[in-house]
């Protein structure tokens, strides 16, 4: 599996037949994610973005396997809080380490970004990098509106009030009125709010 690892070896000659054999490992994956194999699990994704790195679906997926369900299957019910810790932070760096590889083919995908900054809020609780990666997500064209309602939320649950109210500001005014998911009537009140919050200091 290892030699068959890297783009431009053996994979790299398979052409039009990229997608057929990413999707025959991506099954195998998911065999192996049912028997609770970590490593048969873990090799597969790797095959899998080798054969085809272009489907975000199996980085996006891939990396949910690696940070949230490998740990499960590493600890037992009586496993101690200081092991499980350990055990949710190294398979958190793996999925980010995945998805880092993934920026590499892809480029500043906002889906990516997305993906790690959920890995950071949910499985690291470092909040500082989920806003971070929240604000490269909503710097890139076609990203999610939340993704920048994401990035203020967290900005004042570090207490940087100033900084939200600003970076909401910023976002304003170029979001469509006519676009419903845009919420631009829910970001104005969250910017009359601040204002409220931050003239009360």
């Amino acid at each position: 599996m290892t030699a068959m690892a890297g783009h431009g070896g053996t994979l790299g000659l398979l052409g039009g037949m990229r997608s057929s054999v990413a999707s025959g490992c991506w099954l195998r994956a998911n065999l192996a994610w049912e028997r609770r194999d970590l490593v048969a699990t873990t090799a597969l994704i790797e095959l899998t973005v080798a054969a085809d790195e272009r489907p975000l679906c199996f980085w996006l997926n891939g990396a949910r396997m690696l940070a949230c369900d490998m740990p499960e299957w590493r600890l037992t019910d009586r496993a101690p809080a200081a092991l499980r810790v350990r055990v949710n932070e190294e398979q958190a760096q793996l999925a980010l380490h995945f998805l880092e590889k993934g920026l590499r083919w892809h480029g500043a995908d906002p889906a990516l970004y997305i993906e790690m900054a959920n890995i950071h809020l949910r499985r690291r609780g470092d909040a500082g990098n989920a806003a971070r990666c929240y604000r490269l997500a909503a710097k890139q064209p076609g990203a999610p509106y939340y993704a920048a309602r994401i990035y203020a939320e967290l900005l004042h649950e570090m207490n940087q009030p100033q900084e939200a109210l600003a970076w909401l500001r910023e976002i304003l005014p170029v979001l469509p009125a006519d676009d419903p998911l845009a919420r631009r009537d829910v970001v104005a009140e969250r910017i009359k709010a601040l204002e409220q919050e931050l003239a009360a200091q």
